[in-house]
C-alpha cells in the first residue's frame, strides 16, 4: 500500500474547507420578505424610484465599481447581449472573444447575431492575449469581449490602447471578476461596458441575475432602453423605440444583492487574505506556480483562484494524474480556466446553428467559417498541461489552517510522485 491517498494511504484533509455558500442569514430572510409584504415585486412599481431595490442596487453596484450608470438584468449571459446591441453589434459584424472562458462569453456574441472569433490565451495570467487580440481584428471587427478570467484582471492598458487605435468596443465580461481593480479603478468600468453575473456560485449573488455598467451616457442609455424593450426614460410608458426584449430584474433580487453586497468587501478581503498565504506556500513546492501578481492589479476579487502546474518539474507526471492524487487527498482542486478551449465544444465542432446556419452563414458576413479549423495552441495546451484552480469559497475560513490542508496535500504528492508514474 503507498502513502498517498490514491493508494490506499490516509487521506490528507477529512473535513469541507471554507465556508459554504452562498453565504445567508436572516438579513436576506428579512429583506425578501419585506419585498413580499410590500406588493412592489418589479422596479416600476414604487412611485418614487429609489424606493425601488433594484434601482438602489444599480447605484451602489455603480458606484462599488466606479461606473456612473447600471443597468441590473436577468442573467450575466443577457447582460452581454444588451452591452453588445447597445455598443451597435448587429449582423454582419465580427466579435473578438477570448478562447479559454465559460461558453456564454461566445454564445452571447452569437445570439446578437454577430460571428464569434476565437482568440489566443497569455499563458502567464489565462486572459486574452493583447498581442493576438490586436492581430485578429479584421474590417468587420465591431467590438472584443475580454474575460478577466477567474477575476484576475486583463491588461487593460494594452486592450483599450488597441481600442481606440482599431475603433472597436470593448466588453469586460466581469462574471468573475466582482471587486476586481485594476489599477485602483473596478474593472468593468474601464471599457465600453462591464458585465456582471449573479448566478448561484458568483461571488455576489441572488440565485440567477446580472449586471451591466458603464461610464457612457449614450451607452447607459442605449442599454436601459434594450433592457427595458425599447423603451427611453421620460417617454411615455407605452412608447417604444427600438426591437428589444425585456430583461427586467426582479424586486426579490435586487433585495438580495443589496444584503449580499453589504458582506462582499469583508468577503474579498478574506480571500485575498488566503489567497496571499497560499500562494507564498506553493512558491517553496517545486511544480506549482501562483500568477505573478501585476502590481497594477490592485485587488483580486476571485471566483476561482487560478495557478500553474508545471509537469516537467513534477517528474513528469501528466496533470490529470497529479489532480487524482490530490482530490484523493482531499484538496479541492480543479482544472482552472473554465475548462477546455470554447470551439471544441460540441455546438461549435459541428456547426450547429440552426436550419439557416445564422450568423456564420448570414450573406451580410459573406465569408467561410469553420470551427473545426480553430486552433488557439496557447489555451489548448494550458487547457491540457497547466490549467490549476480553486474555487472561492474555499478561501473564506477566517484563519489560514484550510490553506495549510492545501499545502500539506500538495506537499505530500509531491514527495511520494513516485507513486504516480507507476
Amino acid at each position: 500500500m503507498g502513502k498517498l491517498a490514491l493508494n490506499g494511504g490516509e487521506k490528507t484533509i477529512t473535513r469541507p474547507l471554507g465556508k459554504a455558500w452562498p453565504v445567508r442569514d436572516e438579513r436576506e430572510e428579512q429583506a425578501v420578505a419585506e419585498v413580499a409584504r410590500s406588493g412592489i415585486w418589479w422596479r416600476a412599481g414604487a412611485a418614487n424610484p429609489q424606493d425601488s431595490r433594484v434601482v438602489q442596487f444599480e447605484d451602489a453596484w455603480a458606484k462599488y465599481h466606479d461606473a456612473k450608470h447600471c443597468v441590473a438584468l436577468t442573467n450575466g449571459t443577457q447582460a452581454i447581449e444588451c452591452a453588445l446591441k447597445a455598443a451597435g453589434v448587429e449582423a454582419g459584424d465580427e466579435v473578438l472573444v477570448p478562447a479559454l472562458t465559460f461558453v456564454a462569453s461566445a454564445t452571447a456574441i452569437a445570439l446578437v447575431n454577430a460571428v464569434p472569433v476565437f482568440v489566443d490565451v497569455d499563458a502567464a495570467t489565462y486572459n486574452i492575449d493583447p498581442d493576438a487580440m490586436e492581430a485578429a481584428i479584421t474590417d468587420k471587427t465591431r467590438a472584443a469581449v475580454v474575460v478577466h478570467n477567474g477575476g484576475y484582471p486583463c491588461d487593460m492598458d494594452r486592450i483599450m490602447a488597441t481600442a481606440r487605435k482599431r475603433g472597436i468596443a470593448i466588453v469586460e465580461d466581469c462574471a468573475h471578476a466582482h471587486a476586481s481593480q485594476w489599477k485602483g479603478t473596478g474593472v468593468g468600468s474601464i471599457g465600453s461596458f462591464g458585465t456582471f453575473s449573479f448566478q448561484a456560485g458568483k461571488t455576489l449573488t441572488c440565485g440567477e441575475g446580472g449586471a451591466l455598467i458603464t461610464n457612457d451616457d449614450d451607452l447607459a442609455e442605449k442599454a436601459y432602453s434594450f433592457h427595458h424593450i425599447g423603451r427611453i426614460s421620460g417617454r411615455p410608458f407605452y412608447e417604444f423605440h427600438r426591437v428589444a426584449s425585456n430583461l427586467r430584474m426582479t424586486e426579490f433580487q435586487g433585495a438580495i444583492l443589496l444584503s449580499q453586497l453589504a458582506r462582499l468587501p469583508e468577503q474579498t478581503a478574506t480571500r485575498e487574505r488566503n489567497a496571499a498565504y497560499l500562494a507564498k506556500g506553493l512558491k517553496e513546492i517545486e511544480g506549482v506556480d501562483p500568477i505573478a501578481r501585476d502590481p497594477r492589479v490592485t485587488r483580486w476579487g476571485f471566483y476561482y483562484w487560478n495557478f500553474h502546474y508545471r509537469q516537467e518539474a513534477f517528474a513528469g507526471v501528466p496533470k490529470d494524474r497529479f489532480l487524482e492524487a490530490v482530490n484523493a487527498e482531499g484538496a479541492p482542486i480543479w482544472t482552472g480556466a473554465h475548462g477546455q478551449p470554447i470551439y471544441q465544444n460540441p455546438l461549435f465542432q459541428s456547426m450547429n446553428f440552426g436550419r439557416t446556419g445564422c450568423p456564420v452563414k448570414c450573406p451580410l458576413y459573406g465569408k467561410p467559417v469553420d470551427y473545426t479549423q480553430v486552433h488557439c495552441p496557447t489555451a489548448e495546451r494550458l487547457y491540457e498541461t497547466q490549467a490549476l484552480c480553486i474555487s472561492h469559497p474555499v478561501f473564506l475560513g477566517e484563519t489560514a489552517e484550510d490553506m495549510d490542508l492545501i499545502l500539506e496535500a500538495i506537499r505530500k504528492v509531491r514527495a511520494n510522485v513516485d507513486e504516480l508514474r507507476v
